[in-house]
This record gives structure tokens, sequence and C-alpha cells, in this order.
């Protein structure tokens, strides 16, 4: 009775070992495709961060006078107020100066503020009315857009659209019918990077053109189940 049992045992061993095997060559053939999308995206939350620097000013007589941080931040701020931008939309980021005291005459302090706007031109705007003395530097750090996710969404169902087309097209090329999707891996979304300019030529606005537009690109690979056509 032992033997009998342990023989049946066995055989459920080598039947379940089996199973999978047959399963998976029952399985109906795949095609596999990948699938992208890139989407340009215009940014409405620029963030943007001025540099200032203490400065001797020339005077009769062949002096000069250092014109303080104070005087140079109260301009600054006047060029972001004008350009609609709120006090509480304004950040101090950095202050001190770290240049070599030994190349200057008297140490000069510095100091950068960071300011968040919604569209391109009021940086065309600041950068024409806030003036060139006293400023060491005019960056943007970042760009970004409040309705991203969405934008994401687009980005994925294009590319999804994209993969079944092609699945579609490779079917009806080989004269099969394509079925439902068996596995769908997501790729993206890739962010091509978007260049900070340092001390900008803003005297043009040259090199801000590029900056313009969020770039991304959205890519996936689906395997899709195909069975023969009934024609």
């Amino acid at each position: 009775m032992r033997n009998t049992i342990n023989l049946i045992a066995a055989l459920a061993m080598i039947v379940l070992t089996v199973l999978p095997c047959a399963a998976q060559t029952a399985q109906s053939p795949t095609i596999e495709v990948t699938g992208s999308a890139t989407v340009n995206i215009v940014p409405d939350r620029i963030t943007i961060e001025i540099g200032m620097e203490e400065y001797y000013d020339p005077v009769s007589g062949g002096d000069s006078v250092i014109v303080k941080l104070a005087d140079i931040e109260k301009k600054v701020r006047a060029a972001l107020h004008g350009a609609g931008i709120a006090d509480k939309d304004i950040v101090m980021t950095d202050m001190g100066n770290y240049r070599d005291r030994e190349m200057k005459n008297g140490f000069l302090m510095a100091k950068k503020l960071s300011a968040t706007v919604d569209d391109f031109s009021k940086i065309d705007r600041i950068a024409d009315t806030m003036g060139r003395k006293g400023i060491s530097s005019f960056n943007i750090t970042r760009i970004d857009n409040t309705e991203m996710e969405r934008y994401n969404r687009q980005g994925l169902k294009a590319a999804l659209d994209a993969a079944r087309d092609k699945a579609q097209f490779i079917a009806e090329t080989e004269g099969v019918k394509l079925s439902f999707p068996l596995e769908i891996v997501e790729n993206g979304p890739n962010y091509y990077d978007t260049p900070t300019f340092s001390n900008v030529a803003f005297d043009s606005g040259a090199g801000m053109e590029n900056m313009r537009r969020i770039v991304r690109r959205y890519s996936v690979k689906v395997r899709y189940y195909f069975y023969p056509s009934a024609d």
C-alpha cells in the first residue's frame, strides 16, 4: 500500500512538472514592438537666479566709492516687482563672497536672489530694466510646467498608440490577427537635458530660445499575442 501511495505521488509530481511546459507550448505566439512619442511642453514655472556683488564707482577727483549691496538689491527687486513678481516669490539663495581677497583692494559683499516667473517674456523684461552694474550672474536654474502629469499621460498614451500601430502593421503584413497585449514595459519619460546659462548674454537675449520648451520622450515595449487569420 505504501509503495502504491509513493508511486501515485511521484506520478503527480511528474504531471505538475510537465503541465507548465505544455501550457507554454500551447500559448499563442507573440509580436514584440516598441513605441515612442516626443512631447514639447511650454514652461509656466521658470526659476531664475540673479547674482549681485558690490563694486567701486568712480567719482570726481580720481577716487571711487563702494556701491553697497543693499542699493544693488533695491534696483534688482524693483525690476522683479515691475515684472509682476511679489516679494513672497523672491528668495535669497546665497550670501557672501568666496573670491580671493588678495585680488581686490577690499572685500566686496555678494548675494544671490531666486525668483519664479510664469512666462519668458517676464525674464526679458527683468533683464532689460534691472541694469548691468553690480550684476555678477543671471541664470535660469529650472523650467517646469504645473500640468506635467497631464502631459505625462498624453505622452504615454501616444507611445502606446504608436506601439499598437506598429504591431498591427506587422500582423497585417504577415497575414495574422493581432490580439491583446501580454506584457507592457514603460521605459520613460526620458528628460532631454536643458542647458543652464551662466552669465547669460541677456543684452541680446542670445541663447534663451533653446530653453523655451521642455522636451520629453516617452517609450514603451509591448508584446502582443497573435493568431492565424481566418482568411
